[in-house]
């Protein structure tokens, strides 16, 4: 239990610096690479006060579990607050944006002369895994939006997608009865079930391997290992809407993730495994995120500035 309280300890400092500094944030210019570096931040500390949360009321005594969760309750709503600070801030860029480019936009659809409403639009990078999420987002406030004419929705849908989608609609001109014509070229070709399966599962494969065994190796596999399981996250949602049986896909998910750990750290994860039993992919998290072993890293701070 000391260990859990200490790692409480670190976890409320991490936020309250965060805190700070995200403060400032609102009163001086930023970029989208600040904002997403932040949400980067913001997400890890969410991760961590999760796995504390569960933990730390799973395991306390009846009398200190009403003090604990008014505590988590606090740091809880910390995060809630920082999160919609950063999602202001983002929407305040892409407003700016979007100010700044309209022009140029319109031009590069050779449509001069039409002027749109002003909407935030989704973007479709021609990423198969993107397009669930993109086709309810763009019907959701284009597609079905009923005030706007079929020629405005097929030049919003021209400035939505890039790449390969882009090219798939360069030659289709922008008219009233092209709409439906340029997205049902779309649909025919990215609501293909197969191809947003292998796509989600090459993701899954594709993550990197950790190699270094030193304080910053374990750094290293803290963050990558969120990355990772974010990367997880993504891609079991997508087989789920695609009624993909993942719910019991834990152990061939930890298969794949054991070995994108660096040896030591494997080797840590081999011993705590004492019950013989398949262990959860949340058990998996707990082990990566919870930082059971991060409190050891100091004795090897020299080691790592050699």
């Amino acid at each position: 239990m000391d260990a859990i309280l200490k790692q409480k300890k670190i976890v409320k400092g991490k936020l309250t610096r965060l805190v700070s500094k995200i403060d400032d944030l609102q009163n001086q210019a930023n970029s989208e690479s600040i904002i997403e570096l932040y949400e980067k931040d913001v997400n890890l500390i969410d991760t961590e006060v999760n796995n504390l949360n569960d933990y730390l009321l799973s395991t306390c005594t009846d009398e200190d579990f009403n003090r604990y969760e008014i505590e988590m309750h606090d740091l809880f709503s910390k995060l809630d607050t920082l999160k919609i600070i950063l999602k202001e801030e983002m929407k305040k860029l892409v407003r700016n944006d979007n100010n700044t480019n309209a022009c140029q936009n319109i031009a590069n659809t050779n449509v001069n002369n039409l002027k749109l409403p002003r909407i935030e639009l989704p973007v479709f990078t021609s990423n198969y895994m993107d397009w669930i999420s993109f086709r309810d987002l763009f019907l959701a406030s284009i597609g079905n939006n009923n005030t706007l004419s079929d020629s405005q929705k097929l030049q919003y849908l021209k400035l939505s997608v890039k790449g390969e989608a882009a090219t798939l609609l360069q030659s289709i001109q922008i008219t009233n009865y092209n709409y439906q014509k340029a997205w049902n070229a779309l649909t025919e070709r990215y609501e293909n079930e197969a191809e947003i399966i292998n796509a989600a599962l090459n993701k899954l494969v594709s993550q990197p391997v950790l190699k270094q065994e030193s304080a910053s190796g374990l750094r290293k596999i803290i963050d990558t290992t969120q990355q990772c399981i974010d990367t997880t996250q993504q891609c079991i949602d997508t087989l789920q809407i695609l009624k993909q049986p993942v719910e019991h896909w834990d152990t061939i998910i930890i298969f794949l993730l054991r070995g994108k750990l660096d040896p030591e750290t494997l080797r840590v994860w081999t011993l705590e495994q004492t019950n013989k039993k398949n262990p959860s992919f949340a058990q998996f998290k707990y082990f990566v995120l919870g930082n059971r072993f991060f409190s050891q890293v100091p004795e090897r701070k020299n080691i790592c500035s050699l």
